[in-house]
């Protein structure tokens, strides 16, 4: 393990206070960090001057691990990132929902561990999910926990072809379907 990209959630990390004590934790272990954000905020809120930010796809390109500082939505969103980019997530939870995180806040110190390869990775499920009328697509993306597909605000059923790996698994009409990962979902 060599560079760590940490991603602050801004809102839940107020002035940076996690990802900077964690950053120079790491430091100090002789690792190389990175701060990115892993989505983008508001233009009225105000970032820490003292932090240097830089962007999160062009640092994972040679990254080893990115570490989530929030709840399990910043974990969900980064995740993605992380994903195509192939590297492993680590989170830390300073939100409220913190299912998926591994680490607390108060647990800080542990990350050090990743300096000497105390640690162990954990293969998770992905969802590749395509939304398709005829041969249009509608959207395309990819999660870590689920995926929910309701009916639009005017139509009361909504009519479904479920495939999975290009084989159909179900047809059905109602208000919708959720699939859901090993992961689970904590939203719905």
């Amino acid at each position: 393990m060599k560079k760590i990209v940490l991603t602050p959630n801004p809102y839940r990390d107020r002035n940076f206070k996690y990802v900077t004590l964690a950053d120079k934790l790491l430091r100090e272990a002789g690792l190389e960090t990175r701060i990115c954000l892993a989505f983008d905020v508001d233009r009225s809120f105000e970032l820490p001057d003292n932090v240097v930010l830089t962007e999160l796809n062009h640092e994972l390109r040679d990254a080893d691990l990115l570490v989530c500082f929030g709840g399990d939505g910043t974990i969900l969103h980064a995740s993605k990132a992380a994903t195509k980019a192939g590297i492993p997530v680590l989170g830390v939870n300073i939100g409220t929902m913190g299912f998926m995180a591994e680490l607390e806040s108060t647990e800080l110190e542990k990350l050090a561990m990743l300096a000497t390869g105390e640690f162990t990775t954990e293969k998770r499920m992905m969802l590749d999910v395509t939304v398709q009328r005829s041969r249009d697509i509608l959207f395309h993306d990819i999660c870590l926990n689920d995926a929910v597909i309701t009916k639009g605000v005017i139509a009361r059923i909504v009519h479904l072809s479920v495939k999975c790996d290009g084989v159909q698994a179900m047809e059905c009409g109602g208000d919708g379907v959720i699939v859901a990962t090993p992961t689970g979902s904590t939203a719905y």
